[in-house]
Parts: C-alpha cells; sequence; structure tokens
C-alpha cells in the first residue's frame, strides 16, 4: 500500500515509518505546519492538493488532526491515526466521527469512552518500540557516560497552567489542591474529572478550554481534569519521588530541559535525544522510574515500552493495564504506594542478578510480541478487514 505520512515532532514517528517500509509499504512524508488544529486553511489547501494529485491508500500520523480528517472526508481519502498522547483531546471534536477516519487510541478506558460517545471507526491499540533501532544504537553505548542508580527521563512540568490560572478562585483552588493530595496517593483510578462539579465548569469556563467554538464536544471538566490538574499533579508526584529517590541513593540522574534547583541531590543532564541518546540512558541505569501522567487512565506510556526495548529495568507505578501484558517481577516491577516504590529501588539496587534477569526476561518479551513492526501488522489488518466490512 501507499501511505502519506503526516510528519510532526511525534517521539516514535521514526519507527512507524520504518515499520511501514519494513513491511513492503511505500511512503511520502507530508510537512507543513498546523497553525489551528480544528481550522487551518493554508494547510488543508496544501493537503488537499497534495491528495489531489497523488494517489494514496490513506494518510496516516501519529495523534489525531481535526484538519486532517476534515481534509481526507473531502477528498474521499482514508485517515489513519494512532495515539501518543491521552486523553487525545483533539478527538473531543465533532471531526472524530467522519466516516474516512480510522482510529486507535493506546488507552483503553479512552477507547471505552470513545466508543460510548458513538465514534464508529475507532479501536485499542498499545504501543510499542522499534528494537532493531535500539540494537543499531547500543553498539556504540559508553558506559561511563550514562551509568546510573536510578534515572528518570521525562518533564517536571514547572510551568503549567494550574499556577498560571491566577483568576481561581481561592475556594476552588482549595479544592483542587485537596483533590491531588488525595489523587497522588491512589493509583490505578483517575477521579478529577468526575469530581469537578457544573458549578465549578461555570466558574471557569472561557479560561480553561483550548478547544472551543461549535466543534468541540468535550467539557470545562475534561479540560480542566487533564491539562490543568493533570500537569500540576505530575509537578508534584515526579519531584516528591526524585526527592524521596535522591536522599537515600547518591547516584540518580534525571534527563528533562525542567529547572531542578530545588532538587539539589539529583543530577540533571539536560535534554536527552529520543532515537540516539535515550536507549543508552534506559539501558545502562539499574532502575529506570517510570511515573505515568494520571490522564492516562489504564493505558501503558511510551516510556515503559522505549526501557524494555533498550533492555532496561522498570520501576513504574501501577497502571491497570500492565496486568495484560506482563508479570509483576518477571518482566517489570511496579509500585502502589510511594513508601513501597522506595522500598522497591532500595531492595532492586541490593539484588543485581534478581534486577538483571527481569530485565532481560522483559526485553525479550517485547522483542518477541511488542515490536512496532507487530503493531503496524495489527493496525493494518484491522484498517483492511474494515475497508472489506464497508
Amino acid at each position: 500500500m501507499k501511505f502519506l505520512l503526516y510528519k510532526w515532532k511525534a517521539y516514535n514517528q521514526v519507527a512507524l515509518e520504518d515499520a511501514l517500509i519494513e513491511l513492503g509499504h511505500k511512503i511520502d512524508i507530508f510537512t507543513c505546519g498546523i497553525e489551528n488544529l480544528e481550522s487551518d486553511l493554508e494547510f488543508e489547501e496544501k493537503l488537499d492538493r497534495y491528495l489531489k494529485n497523488y494517489k494514496y491508500n490513506a494518510v496516516i500520523s501519529i495523534n489525531y488532526f481535526p484538519v486532517i480528517a476534515k481534509s481526507c472526508n473531502r477528498m474521499s481519502c482514508n485517515y489513519i491515526s494512532w495515539t501518543c498522547d491521552s486523553p487525545m483531546l483533539a478527538l473531543y471534536t465533532k471531526s472524530a466521527f467522519l466516516p474516512k477516519n480510522y482510529i486507535f487510541v493506546f488507552d483503553r478506558q479512552a477507547y471505552f469512552e470513545f466508543k460510548a460517545i458513538g465514534i464508529k471507526n475507532i479501536w485499542y491499540l498499545p504501543l510499542a518500540v522499534d528494537v532493531d533501532r535500539n540494537d543499531y544504537v547500543l553498539k556504540d553505548c559508553d558506559e561511563n557516560n550514562y551509568s546510573a542508580d536510578v534515572s528518570f527521563v521525562g518533564s517536571l512540568y514547572e510551568k503549567n497552567r494550574y499556577d498560571e490560572m491566577v483568576y481561581m478562585p481561592d475556594y476552588i483552588r482549595g479544592y483542587f489542591d485537596a483533590l491531588m493530595n488525595v489523587q497522588m496517593e491512589i493509583y490505578g483510578d483517575n477521579f478529577f474529572e468526575r469530581m469537578i462539579s457544573g458549578e465549578i465548569e461555570e466558574q471557569l469556563e472561557g479560561r480553561a478550554v483550548d478547544i472551543s467554538g461549535d466543534e468541540f464536544i468535550g467539557t470545562p471538566a475534561l479540560i480542566v481534569a487533564n491539562t490543568t490538574l493533570g500537569m500540576k499533579l505530575a509537578a508534584l508526584e515526579r519531584r516528591k519521588i526524585l526527592n524521596m529517590v535522591s536522599q537515600k541513593v547518591r547516584n540518580i540522574k534525571i534527563y528533562t530541559e525542567s529547572n531542578t534547583k530545588d532538587l539539589p541531590l539529583v543530577k540533571n543532564m539536560g535534554k536527552v535525544d529520543y532515537i540516539y541518546q535515550m536507549p543508552k540512558v534506559f539501558n545502562q541505569s539499574k532502575i529506570n522510574l517510570n511515573i505515568t501522567l494520571r490522564n492516562i487512565k489504564t493505558g501503558i506510556p511510551l516510556r515503559i515500552w522505549d526501557i524494555l526495548g533498550a533492555g532496561g529495568f522498570v520501576l513504574t507505578n501501577f497502571q491497570a493495564e500492565l496486568l495484560d501484558f506482563f508479570e509483576q517481577g518477571k518482566h517489570l516491577v511496579w509500585y502502589d504506594s510511594h513508601d513501597d516504590m522506595m522500598d522497591k529501588v532500595l531492595y532492586y539496587l541490593s539484588h543485581d542478578e534478581e534486577r538483571i534477569k527481569i530485565a532481560k526476561e522483559g526485553n525479550r518479551l517485547v522483542r518477541n510480541k511488542h515490536t512496532m513492526a507487530e503493531r503496524v501488522k495489527q493496525l493494518l489488518k484491522t484498517v483492511q478487514d474494515a475497508w472489506e466490512d464497508n
């Protein structure tokens, strides 16, 4: 088949491109900035011309873009999207119901919610990793540059909307602070959206919503829960965990552009290149922390697949879908509280053989069942079956 791949800054885009080529498909690349996700006439005109002049089985992208969906529907071209963010707020628009869409989401709970609102062409598909590219990168790996007892790769979200919302009434801020304190101690259930009442929505509507207008079908509670409370909680939780670990572990590193002056015992290594450096970090760190954004309700974030695909040891917060793919203590290790996390950090740092065995088993499982090529095969088979049914 022949695809037009929309290229932007998605981390796993190169892996998707390589998998399509490996499977024998032809690809053209479309690069054009999008000014407005819902309506961008210049972008749509360029894409329309592309689709008119060339024949494709589908346009394909990492994450979902309403402007691409509209153009594809107008030009009678299929549009395949696979999300790496959750929830994908752009899916809460009328464009998601267009008949030419074939949407894949990695968070099963999000999939059920989108099906419940009537989106027909949507499927659940977990993320994956390109182990072949990792193998190539890891051939040249300087242990001295990347070794650590504990590492974390990710943002600390010190700049977040919650801190910028100066107009928020004190009673709402106090309520939100209490919600975040409780949510921080609970894994396996994200209750933010359910706890935002109509009165609070009225107070914040028009101020906290990124996607607005007639196209948006979500609620202010959805936006506030995910773009405001979710990011603020990540800022609080990630700093808390890193501070806890740094009090008892000497060699702890973070790879981030965030300011870490309030974490003096954590060595900030700066930004890491996703393709050529990050696999080395994961491979050479004794323990790789995963601290999932609470916006991801049940799904497994890309970071976990990337760590396993690089042969690294994963210590992660509990996510419901971990039970569907992994065995606790065999492929990776999860924790269900911050104290549990700290106990497991100390345990696995003092049990090298057990830790190394778990990392090898996790890597073996990913290589056998969860490569990007295998996922893309599944995605394309699902789409082709849907085309035949239509």
